[in-house]
């Protein structure tokens, strides 16, 4: 995971990436991917196999932060991944258009606050709805309320946005190519690049995160009634499906970029070039 985190830094630092907010945005998301990948999966794998135990699970004071910001990291990756997609979007607006004041650097403080202010909103639940209990840890003090608010907001909002700007994006990519005069060959084809890896990141986060989304879906279904055996089997394979690709979502960025974007693999190749040349004259 670090090392797919140190690849997304070194690449998207280059002199040719470091200016497009759509690259920011990107790498944004991959540092909150770090955050949250150590924050759960290394909380969670230090408890099963050496008995350590953070301290703030067992206080009861710090409890509810844990659960926010549980909830607060995975959100804030995927809504830095939706305003790379409304970066996109804006760079395939016209050039007269105020739209495009979007892909400003100037600008680029601005969203961050708001995404991070958005995402911030939309985990409160977590400081809501759990509640410390003795031996047992953080628990949902209203749990169908709880699995609704997710499937709301993360099941049908963040998609559904991201579905919006797609289509506006693939429109405006063809009045574009219908206008005299249009952008050069170049930028068009760096720009339809970006695209291309945004989307197809769009594609792999929504699948992974589908698994999540039958899960609260189940537990909706059956909270009033008790499951028989057929229907505990169904929980308990998709509850293991998703644990074993729940933190794909964390390393996939890197391996996406490169493999559906020629500028970042030619920037990531022409980096380490460089890396290993002076590595080796300082030998």
């Amino acid at each position: 995971m670090i090392q797919r985190f140190l690849g997304n830094v070194f690449t998207y630092l280059q002199p040719e990436l470091r200016s497009n907010t759509c690259c920011i945005y990107s790498l944004c998301g991959s540092f909150i991917d770090v955050m949250h990948f150590l924050f759960n999966f290394l909380i969670n794998y230090l408890s099963a196999m050496y008995g350590i135990y953070i301290p703030w699970i067992r206080l009861p004071s710090l409890c509810k932060i844990q659960i926010f910001i549980l909830g607060l990291l995975p959100h804030l990756s995927i809504n830095f991944l939706l305003m790379s997609v409304i970066d996109s979007y804006a760079s395939t607006c016209s050039l007269t258009s105020p739209i495009r004041r979007i892909n400003q650097l100037k600008m680029f403080p601005w969203f961050i606050g708001i995404t991070i202010f958005t995402s911030c909103l939309a985990s409160t639940r977590g400081l809501i709805l759990f509640e410390y209990v003795n031996t047992v840890g953080c628990v949902q003090t209203h749990p169908l309320i709880n699995n609704i608010l997710y499937i709301v907001l993360n099941g049908f909002m963040q998609p559904i946005a991201m579905f919006m700007f797609v289509v506006l994006t693939f429109r405006n990519v063809q009045q574009s190519r219908k206008r005299a005069g249009g952008l050069r060959a170049n930028v068009r084809r760096t720009r339809n690049q970006f695209i291309k890896m945004i989307f197809t990141q769009i594609l792999a986060t929504a699948f992974i995160s589908l698994q999540w989304m039958i899960m609260y879906l189940l537990w909706t279904v059956f909270f009033n009634s008790a499951p028989n055996s057929e229907q505990r089997y169904i929980i308990y394979f998709f509850y293991t499906l998703t644990n074993r690709f729940y933190y794909l979502n964390n390393v996939k960025s890197f391996y996406v970029s490169l493999l559906t974007s020629h500028l970042f693999r030619r920037t990531f190749i022409k980096a380490l070039i460089v890396l290993l040349l002076c590595h080796l004259q300082h030998r």
